[in-house]
Parts: C-alpha cells; sequence; structure tokens
C-alpha cells in the first residue's frame, strides 16, 4: 500500500512538472533567450539563422521563434559540443513532421524539454518514500522556474549543461540508493560525458567527477557497475582533454581581454602600471573600459591575436592575482552579491507576441526571485551554506560507511559549483551573470541534497547515541536489496 502511493505521487509530481514545462517551453506566449552572440555557433552548421535580417541585427533583439535554413546564415566557427547534437536532432524531428526550410525553436525546445523532465522523474523516483512528496514539490518548483526553463528556447550550450547536470545528478542519486543497478550507472556515467562535452568551460569542473568515479568503482559489489565507473572516469578524462586541447587562441584570448580592460585595469589604482604587470603597455592604454568586440580591437586581426596571446595570458592573470590577493577576494565576493541575483539576465518574452522588447515573465518566478532577493541582501549566506554541507559531508564521509557514496557525491557536486564560481568571476569580465548561471544550476543541486544530508547526520548521531536495530533502518522501512544502502 505504501509502495503503491508512493508511486502514485511520483507519477503525480512527473505529470505537473511535464504541464508546467509545456505550457512555458511549447505554448505560445512561450519563454525563451535573446541571442548574445552566441547562437550562430550551434546554428550556423546547420545555415539556420533569422528569418530576416541577420544574426547581427537579432543580437540582443529578444527572444524569436522562427528561423530559416539559406545559404547566408551558414556558419561553422569549428565548436564541438553535445548541444550541437539537440540542435540537429531537433532538427531532424522538424525536417520529417513538417518539412520545410522554417525552424521553430520551440522543436528544439521540446527536445531539451523531453531531457529536463526525464532527470526531473528519476530526481523524483530517487527520493525515498517518506520525502517523496516534499521534497518532490521542491524539485518541481526549482527545476520548472522559468529562471532554468527559458534556456530550453535557445542555441545555448548551457542548455545541454543543465540538462545533463541535472540528469546526471538524478542519475547519480537512484546508483548511490541502488548501487548495483546497472541503468542508473550507464546514465549518470552518459550524462556527465555529454555535460563535460558542452564546451570547455564546463569540461574543466567536470573533471571533478574522476575521484567519484574511482571511488564508486571501488566501492561497488558488481563487477560490471566497477567497469562502468573506471570506463567512466577515463572517457570523461579524455573527453575534457579534447574540448580544453580544442580551444583556440582567438577564444582564450577574447576573456584576457575582457578581463584585463573591463576589471583589472580599469579598477587599478594606476591602469598603466596594472597593464605592465600583465605584461602589456602605455599603447594598450585606449583599449580600456573595451569590449574585445568594440570596432576599433583588432580581434579579427590573427598576427595581433598572436602577439597578444603571447604577452599576456591566463598565466599573466594568475600571477596578477598572486600579487594582489585582495582583487581576487573582491571579485570573488562581488560576484555574490552583484551578479549571482541575476538570475534572469534576459528578457525572456518574444517581439513576436506583442511584447515589447526585453519584457519579462512574471510567473514561474517564486523561486528565483526568492533565491535573488536572498542574495542581494545576504550574499554570505550562500559561504556559510556551502562550508555547512561541505563539512556534513565529509563527516559523512569519514564517519559512516553506508553513508559515503552520498556524501561523495555531495562533495563532488559542490566542487563543480566552486570551479564553475571561480572560472566565472575570475577568468571573464563580460556577462558574468550569465556565465554563473551552472553555479546557481549546482547549488540549486546541492539544495535539494541538503535535506537528505542532514538526515543522514542525523540517523548517524542516532545510531552512535543509542545504537540499535531502529537507528539504521531505511526511512522507507523497506527490506533492502542486496548490496544496497539505506535510504537518503
Amino acid at each position: 500500500m505504501a509502495r503503491s502511493r508512493s508511486a502514485s505521487i511520483a507519477l503525480l509530481l512527473i505529470l505537473l512538472s511535464a504541464a508546467l514545462l509545456t505550457r512555458q517551453v511549447l505554448i505560445r506566449p512561450a519563454v525563451g533567450i535573446a541571442n548574445n552572440g552566441d547562437f550562430p555557433k550551434m546554428a550556423g552548421p546547420l545555415a539556420l539563422g533569422p528569418e530576416t535580417q541577420t544574426w547581427g541585427y537579432h543580437r540582443f533583439y529578444g527572444f524569436i521563434y522562427t528561423y530559416v535554413r539559406a545559404n547566408r546564415n551558414r556558419y561553422n566557427p569549428g565548436f564541438w559540443s553535445s548541444e550541437f547534437l539537440l540542435v540537429k536532432l531537433a532538427r531532424g524531428i522538424q525536417r520529417i513532421l513538417r518539412p520545410g526550410p522554417r525552424f521553430d525553436i520551440r522543436w528544439l525546445g521540446a527536445v531539451h524539454t523531453a531531457f529536463l523532465l526525464l532527470g526531473i522523474a528519476f530526481w523524483v523516483f530517487a527520493l525515498p518514500g517518506r520525502w517523496r512528496l516534499w521534497l518532490g514539490l521542491l524539485v518541481v518548483l526549482i527545476w520548472t522556474d522559468v529562471a532554468y526553463v527559458q534556456y530550453m528556447n535557445s542555441f545555448y550550450m548551457d542548455a545541454a549543461a543543465l540538462i545533463f547536470l541535472v540528469l546526471f545528478a538524478a542519475a547519480a542519486l537512484n546508483a548511490v540508493r541502488r548501487p548495483n543497478n546497472r541503468l542508473f550507472v550507464v546514465v549518470a556515467v552518459c550524462a556527465v560525458l555529454l555535460f563535460a562535452a558542452t564546451k570547455s568551460q564546463h569540461a574543466i569542473p567536470a573533471l571533478a567527477f574522476i575521484p567519484l568515479f574511482f571511488a564508486f568503482a571501488w566501492w561497488a559489489a558488481d563487477r560490471v557497475v566497477r567497469v562502468a565507473w573506471v570506463a567512466g572516469a577515463i572517457l570523461l578524462f579524455l573527453t575534457a582533454a579534447v574540448l580544453i586541447h580544442r580551444t583556440t587562441d582567438d577564444y582564450k584570448m577574447e576573456a584576457v581581454f575582457n578581463l584585463t580592460f573591463l576589471r583589472l585595469a580599469p579598477e587599478a589604482p594606476d591602469p598603466l602600471l596594472a597593464l605592465q604587470e600583465l605584461g602589456l603597455g602605455r599603447n594598450e592604454l585606449v583599449y580600456l573600459a573595451h569590449s574585445v568586440f568594440a570596432p576599433d580591437v583588432p580581434a579579427g586581426d590573427a598576427e595581433w591575436v598572436r602577439q597578444f596571446s603571447r604577452r599576456c595570458d591566463y598565466g599573466s592573470v594568475l600571477r596578477f592575482y598572486l600579487h594582489h590577493p585582495a582583487v581576487p577576494l573582491r571579485f570573488l565576493y562581488g560576484g555574490l552579491s552583484e551578479e549571482a541575483p541575476n538570475m534572469r539576465p534576459f528578457g525572456n518574452r518574444s517581439p513576436e507576441d506583442g511584447f515589447p522588447r526585453d519584457s519579462k515573465a512574471n510567473h514561474f518566478v517564486y523561486w528565483s526571485d526568492f533565491r535573488a532577493k536572498l542574495l542581494a541582501r545576504a550574499p554570505w549566506h550562500l559561504i556559510l551554506f556551502y562550508l555547512l554541507s561541505c563539512v556534513g559531508a565529509v563527516w559523512l564521509l569519514l564517519g559512516s560507511p553506508p553513508s559515503r557514496s552520498f556524501a561523495a557525491l555531495v562533495l563532488a557536486i559542490q566542487a563543480v559549483g566552486v570551479i564553475e564560481y571561480g572560472i566565472s568571476t575570475l577568468a571573464d569580465a563580460a556577462e558574468t551573470f550569465r556565465h554563473l548561471f551552472l553555479f546557481n544550476v549546482t547549488t540549486e543541486i546541492t539544495i535539494l541534497f541538503f535535506p537528505l544530508l542532514i538526515w543522514k547526520l542525523y540517523q548517524q548521531w542516532k545510531s552512535h547515541a543509542r545504537p540499535t536495530a531502529e537507528s539504521v533502518m531505511n526511512p522507507d522501512t523497506e527490506p533492502l536489496p542486496e548490496g544496497a544502502e539505506p535510504h537518503p
């Protein structure tokens, strides 16, 4: 009876999520995000572009639905990303069901939404019976918030990063509960590989999952599961290495240039001295407060890019930070109070639906509004939250063998979040609020893990204070399968 009720709750939560996602993504007026210049990287190889005018004209124009296949839109900058696989899948489905050169971005929105809904479903079924209703509602509230759903109708590589990270966390949580279930292991490995393959900025933090995979393999009783985790760790390393190696000098130079001339030099007491410490000189003073995309910056000149990269790179930035430690500390804290609260940076309503440019949806915003206000008023709370979660997970890892796999998962997610945050605030200076998107996603995952972490800590304390059979019972009071750990 209890098992049937728990399954019914899970089904209702999944149906609720499907309805909320469908309403926002597929039914007009839908939500989406405007192109900031990144859309052609994924749409261009398929010759997809705006139906009227050019990509440049539509930059920051607003969320638009209709794109068209035309030779004028063909553009292939050589970016490798798992997001392109989703774009190609959506285009293929559209050509089968509604042939023609026009492409409504909601086809891509439907593909993104299907994977996100799969992640939500995995998450709901990973929750123990007594937790499923209330924590399940929190899962639905977070992942159907417009701050995340608006990315579904976009060509952003971060859309794939979001759905595959959520899917990985949900599959891994299931694998923690059922360590010998091969399906969840395969899904978790595939999801994390696709997450790492979204772009090089995410490939770097994804490396934090490698020790987690080796730990899972060490603790696994099933030989196939053990091999899958080890293979996943090796493939993850290779995927990240390939993406990082393929990062061009132009792409790295853009971030270093913006960081140098939009933040480091302008905010220094002596901009010229700062430039000299970074390997540049008086001739570069003309670029102060200029983005790399400014007309008077010769970023299209390959020789200029090569010379700039030889003089100033991330090694120069790192030395600057080491000589001026107050600067990175200021950037790190400022990112929490000034950039992270901007969780919905662009207008997500479409002028095609009669909305003014830069209009924002005012529904499904309760969670992101709450988080944004808390960050703006008390940014220190997130530092405290991460510290408490980290200490609790380490305590479990060292002191509770039945809970160590869950604790390791919490720590790995936190490591990814911290690295994402560091890269966003210290390695670039343009659209930091948008680059913190994946940091916000990892924070949401940590928030969802936190009640389970507290329960496990309580169970550990209870077992030490009064060691009885009852203190280590499964919260569902269900018998555990062979090799499985107690529920979170």
